[in-house]
């Protein structure tokens, strides 16, 4: 190794390395994601077409309460002036100013949620409900027609219990409306229309549920709020809460819960306020995204804004949530890179090169391994047997490989049509299985069967698909994801850990063992006396 590589692969190690060591012992930022679940991070977007005037959007913001809480709010709404008006049933965010052409709304928070429950008290515990607040929560509305006549008969029907045992009232309704309306995506949201049809849409059996509520004398109230999973985009929910002997307690026919909301629903508001609206707009259209986020609260206020401004600048949780997700995935292949490095220059592995073994892990990240090895041998022996068929054909290259490009892209829709038959998810995540990632091994594969044989292009494709398969846990790694996020840096003290494997030039490991009985044999002249 020359003395400019040393020192410059030690320049750049000891900066990222020093950097690395600053946050994490000296501003004492986290080196390990949190083990209890951590907060979300929910984006907002909403889209707007103006008109070329003044304009107003409106959309439900959430607030802390039980089983939620709020921190980090943010908006970017270029031109337009933002603000929050706090009202009885909501929290509201209003975007003003001159609406032209097409514009775009931001707005970020962060929620640690957890499960809410409310007990229902004794009927005796409490003091009758003021008057203004059954005036209020019971009248019909047009999504709640309360006094419709088929409401009145159904309450009839059901026989409920007297005016005085309120949760008799609530739990009959209830058990109506969960176990006998069938819920139906495609069904409407009318609550007359599901009563009528017994099936309706997940918020067709809400209002339902809300409507009949109010008919039987018991204030009720829509919530709106959102569904987070891991894995899936956010989606909207509706669900009610009911008030009994003076306590609001939340119910959901659909969710199947009575006084005790899920963790995994966040509320934005209540009353039956739009999520998302807006005037003086020809179009307006909004999405949710959200990610998990591995700290705690305290944490990611640490990572947010560390005592150092500049680090506070350079930290990545300020990035929208799809820029987080995809440098989450990102951050890691200088990791990979590095590892195929080593298994080359040190080891001498032979592979298809440095970027096709890690993406060749990529393509494997969303499976498990050994069903990931399994798709991937399967797909490379399809192509290798095309491939015998095809050369008696004699035809040119590139539709040869064209071929094999619809073999590919026929095996990966056969893998997702038998994952849905056999109800195997894993299968049926074939159905985004980077194609384009096993064309290219299966076009390297052809091309060196053809310079170097079959025999060669086997080998370099089972040290490949060998050695992604020992990146692949990485790539899966909960702590590598943490740690290439959180700090950066680390991708600065890998290009210098490059460096030094670059500039190495003495025997490989694989040399070693290779000429191990030279090494071993002793020299033939000037023997001892």
């Amino acid at each position: 190794m020359s003395r400019p590589v040393f020192f410059s692969g030690l320049l750049l190690l000891a900066f990222g390395l020093g950097l690395f060591a600053t946050k994490a012992f000296y501003y004492e930022l986290p080196l390990t994601p949190s083990v209890a679940p951590g907060p979300w991070q929910v984006e907002l977007r909403i889209h707007i077409r103006g008109d070329g005037r003044r304009g107003s959007v409106r959309a439900l913001l959430p607030s802390s309460g039980p089983g939620q809480t709020i921190f980090d709010e943010r908006s970017s709404s270029g031109r337009l002036s933002f603000s929050i008006r706090d009202q009885d049933e909501h929290r509201l965010g209003v975007w003003t100013g001159f609406l032209e052409d097409i514009q775009e709304i931001v707005y970020q928070f962060r929620v640690q949620s957890q499960r809410a429950e409310t007990v229902i008290p004794p009927a005796g515990e409490v003091e009758a409900l003021r008057t203004t607040l059954v005036r209020r929560y019971t009248r019909p509305t047009p999504g709640l027609p309360a006094s419709a006549p088929d409401v009145a008969e159904l309450l009839d029907q059901l026989d409920l219990p007297g005016p005085g045992d309120t949760s008799g009232r609530l739990r009959t309704i209830f058990s109506f409306v969960a176990h006998e309306v069938e819920r139906v995506s495609s069904a409407g949201d009318d609550a007359l229309l599901t009563l009528a049809q017994r099936e309706g849409s997940a918020e067709g059996k809400e209002r339902l549920l809300i409507t009949l509520l109010r008919a039987a004398g018991l204030p009720a109230r829509v919530v709106r709020g959102l569904e987070l999973r891991e894995g899936v985009a956010p989606e909207a929910r509706l669900w009610g809460e009911v008030n009994v002997h003076g306590v609001w307690v939340q119910v959901s026919a659909v969710q199947g819960f009575l006084g005790e909301r899920p963790a995994d629903l966040v509320e934005l508001g209540r009353g039956e306020q739009a999520r998302v609206e807006a005037t003086g707009v020809r179009a307006v259209g909004h999405r949710y995204v959200a990610i998990r986020e591995p700290l705690r609260p305290d944490e990611i206020a640490s990572m947010l804004a560390p005592d150092n401004p500049i680090l506070a600048k350079l930290s990545l949780y300020r990035l929208p949530v799809g820029s987080q997700a995809a440098l989450r995935v990102l951050l890691l292949l200088p990791l990979g890179a590095l590892l195929v490095a080593v298994f080359r220059n040190l080891i001498g592995i032979p592979t298809y090169g440095t970027f096709m073994t890690v993406l060749i892990a990529l393509a494997l990240r969303q499976f498990p391994l050994a069903l990931g090895l399994f798709l991937v041998g399967l797909v490379i022996g399809v192509a290798v047997v095309a491939r015998a068929g095809l050369e008696r054909l004699r035809l040119l290259m590139v539709p040869r490989l064209s071929i094999l490009l619809c073999l590919v892209v026929l095996v990966v829709t056969g893998f997702a049509l038998a994952g849905e038959d056999y109800k195997l998810p894993d299968l049926f995540a074939g159905s985004v299985f980077p194609i384009v990632i096993l064309t290219m091994l299966v076009e390297r594969i052809y091309i060196t069967s053809s310079e170097e044989g079959l025999r060669e292009a086997l080998i370099q494709g089972a040290w490949s698909v060998g050695v992604a398969a020992m990146v692949h846990p990485l790539l899966r790694s909960e702590n590598a994801t943490y740690l290439m996020f959180s700090f950066p840096e680390l991708v600065v003290a890998i290009m210098g850990a490059l460096i030094w494997v670059g500039g190495y030039t003495g025997y490989r490991v694989s040399e070693l063992f290779r000429f191990r009985t030279l090494l071993d044999d002793e020299p033939t002249g000037g023997g001892r006396v």
